[in-house]
């Protein structure tokens, strides 16, 4: 059976001076000092496949037991946070930075880049150090072996210095409850501006963004693709079509599933995952539940994102930390992402144990000697490159997402309400702008609802996030504190906290103005 650590267990087992956490344990109990401390976002089934998977790799090919100690104290972003917390106290306290986990595992790219860059602390001299720690142990032999190019889809798939490497592929899509659309009168999503159309209004589950780095990856994804303009007209109108808004990933598949929205934004995996266990109980039951429910990557509107794996600095396990990347990227380890559970091996490797993962690997060779044992025929090395992104685009999908959406919740839908009951709407239209529409009223409305803030620069003048140029000039002075001593915020002000309240007004103000347009000697909506 396996065994479960409370939280303060894992205090005293691990040191994480964390949030209540819990660790799984592999089944067999480990030789002392054959253990490998992984922090991680990835859900209970993936981390009870690594589990046993690494447990039996290792036996295998080192003769002795191990045991991997999980630490999940939250989704990615909040990881991250806490881990440049940790490190910044150590830097200040002029102690060793980490010792309290060998292993980060799980997240998208983004995040991992961002651990890359030294943390700092002031001084004399400054202090610094990375999160994570270069493998300097990984020769261009095993990355050729692994890899191949570092390339799929035009972005990278392992970090050139050797901080991280792409363990397995996400990408992002729709889910939907089929039958709920039906319900509704519509074909289930399959384009981001589906989601937008308002017969969705109330049935859309969406996750906040600062609280996810892959939902922030997804939300980006939607703003290249569509670009900027276009991305957040999709993104608004889908947040005022939501009936949740929630702070992690993996619950979008589950409230789809049970109905509760008729669809959401979705992790692949978390997606596929969920498809599969419905498919699962129906052979089970009897019952067809097969066709309740559906995940799609919309076609060229999507991106693929290594997932990776990284040494954390400070290990206390340095040597089980390697064995455990060099687990990860082993066909054994790769083939846990993709091929069904069973006895029988696949390919001549070990099956999960219990899980299909639905992932997709991140070793290019595994493609060409073990695809015909994939639950998901989809090669990822295939898909097209994505265009030139914007790098400006990434820093605004919380500091615009928030104050838009998530302040004054009632009021944008409130505002949405109006607007697409308007008789001037016109009807089976997903985006409808001002310049769509002819009705003075319904044009203002829309103006309004579609309006883009502003943000004061040192000269006097307003900086317009409507206009690309000032979406980097804001970024660089604002978000990346350009316009420090400038004048335009006090030396104990947090900036980009600032400008966050600043847009919350400014979208109050306009969902207001709709509302009072409609109804101008109505009472007030509250937002919240």
């Amino acid at each position: 059976m396996s065994r479960l650590a409370t939280g303060i267990s894992v205090a005293a087992v691990v040191g994480l001076a964390l949030a209540p956490t819990l660790l799984y344990r592999g089944e067999e109990p480990a030789a002392v000092g054959r253990i490998v401390v992984v922090v991680s976002p990835h859900n209970e089934q993936i981390r009870y496949e690594f589990s046993i998977g690494f447990a039996r790799w290792h036996k295998e090919h080192f003769g002795e037991p191990a045991e991997v100690l999980w630490n999940t104290p939250g989704g990615t972003t909040e990881i991250r946070r806490m881990l440049v917390a940790q490190t910044e106290a150590a830097l200040q306290d002029g102690t060793s930075v980490g010792g309290q986990a060998d292993i980060l595992f799980g997240g998208g790219s983004y995040e991992f880049d961002s651990l890359v860059k030294p943390v700092t602390v002031a001084g004399d001299p400054p202090r610094s150090a990375t999160v994570l720690a270069p493998c300097e142990w990984v020769t261009p032999q095993m990355l050729d072996q692994w890899y191949g190019a570092n390339d799929v889809g035009g972005k990278r798939i392992y970090d050139p210095q050797l901080y991280w490497f792409g363990a397995a592929f996400s990408t992002f899509g729709i889910i939907a409850n089929t039958l709920r659309c039906q319900e509704i009168g519509i074909d289930p999503p399959c384009r981001w501006e589906d989601l937008a159309q308002p017969a969705l209004f109330g049935s859309v589950i969406l996750v906040n963004p600062s609280q996810s780095g892959s939902v922030a990856t997804a939300f980006e994804t939607i703003l290249q693709r569509l670009e900027w303009t276009r991305g957040w007209q999709v993104l608004r109108r889908t947040a005022a079509n939501s009936n949740h808004i929630i702070a992690s990933s993996t619950v979008v598949p589950t409230k789809v599933g049970n109905g509760e929205s008729a669809a959401g934004i979705a992790i692949d995996f978390y997606g596929r995952y969920q498809v599969q266990a419905l498919a699962d109980a129906a052979v089970k039951t009897g019952i067809d539940s097969i066709a309740r429910l559906q995940f799609v990557a919309p076609a060229g509107e999507s991106v693929i994102d290594p997932d990776p794996v990284a040494v954390l600095r400070g290990a206390p396990n340095p040597e089980m930390a390697r064995r455990f990347v060099e687990f990860c990227m082993s066909v054994d380890g790769q083939l846990l992402w993709q091929v069904a559970p069973g006895d029988e091996k696949a390919c001549g490797h070990p099956r999960p144990v219990r899980y299909a993962l639905r992932r997709l690997p991140s070793r290019r060779a595994v493609y060409a000697c073990c695809s015909e044992c994939f639950v998901d025929k989809i090669n990822p090395f295939g898909e097209p490159p994505m265009p030139a992104t914007n790098p400006n685009y990434r820093d605004f999908v919380s500091t615009l997402f928030l104050p838009m959406a998530m302040s004054h919740t009632r009021l944008l839908q409130d505002a949405w309400k109006r607007i697409i009951s308007h008789p001037g709407y016109p009807a089976g239209s997903a985006v409808v702008s001002a310049a769509d529409v002819s009705d003075p009223q319904l044009k203002r409305w829309l103006e309004a609802f579609d309006a883009m803030p502003t943000a004061p620069a040192p000269d006097g003048t307003e900086l317009h996030l409507g206009q690309q140029a000032d979406i980097a000039a804001v970024r660089a002075g604002w978000l990346k504190s350009g316009f420090k001593d400038r004048g335009l915020w006090e030396e104990r002000d947090d900036p980009r906290t600032l400008l966050r309240r600043r847009f919350s007004a400014f979208f109050e103000k306009q969902y207001q103005s709709i509302l009072d347009d409609a109804e101008p000697s109505g009472s007030r909506s509250e937002g919240g």
